[in-house]
């Protein structure tokens, strides 16, 4: 079953790939550079999923995350964060934010596939 999922993340290339990946998978797929840009698009296309970076310009993934937490429109969207960051504290603090789940970047097609069928369902 088709989901929409939102990737937000500053690089084009990752993006790009991770569009690709998810569209083979059978999904839907919708892109913002910025988490605020990402929480814009989340209040006005209320995605299934979404996976944020953490280090971005203009709104962090983590700020991103809690302000998507705080507002009713868009409380229940689980969020993956997906980073090459690693550390206990990064973890803990997507954790804090109301992160659902943790990737870690460079991206691994499989991995991918299986925290988002986790979260959504599909193949």
């Amino acid at each position: 079953m088709e989901k929409t999922i939102l990737i937000v993340d500053d690089s084009a290339m990752i993006r790009r790939i991770v569009s690709q990946i998810l569209q083979e998978y059978g999904h839907r797929t919708v892109v913002a550079e910025n988490g605020q840009k990402g929480y814009e698009q989340a209040v006005t296309l209320q995605p299934d999923l979404i996976i944020m970076d953490i280090e971005m310009p203009v709104m962090g993934g983590i700020a991103a995350t809690e302000r998507l937490k705080a507002d009713t429109r868009t409380a229940r969207i689980p969020v993956i964060f997906f980073t090459s960051l690693g550390g206990e504290e990064d973890i803990q603090q997507a954790r804090n934010a109301g992160g659902a789940g943790f990737l870690n970047k460079p991206i691994c097609k499989e991995e991918l596939g299986k925290a988002v069928s986790d979260l959504v369902g599909g193949p």
